[in-house]
């Protein structure tokens, strides 16, 4: 079975899924980062690109909660993962 990730599901995301990322994403964040994060993964999600690193952003189909499988440095790449949806255009 293939697993699911934010690569390969972003076009069915449902509104729970949406808010299970952001929160996810969004700890240690300023306000108006947040707000733009929400409005990314919520209203504009065509324009985050496909990246490898969202490959570990990842549901665990048991527990149905998304998590992030780091590869050595959690507080690391969870910044660019951020960086990367924050700036794109």
């Amino acid at each position: 079975m293939k697993q699911i990730n934010f690569n390969n599901s972003r076009e069915q995301l449902s509104a729970d899924d949406s808010q299970q990322i952001y929160e996810l994403l969004c700890s240690g964040l300023r306000s108006e980062n947040k707000i733009l994060l929400h409005k990314r993964l919520f209203n504009h999600l065509g324009m985050i690109p496909y990246c490898g690193v969202f490959e570990r952003i990842i549901k665990d189909e048991r527990t149905n909660q998304w998590e992030y499988c780091a590869g050595q440095d959690y507080p690391s790449e969870i910044r660019t993962v951020r960086k990367i949806i924050l700036e794109c255009k």
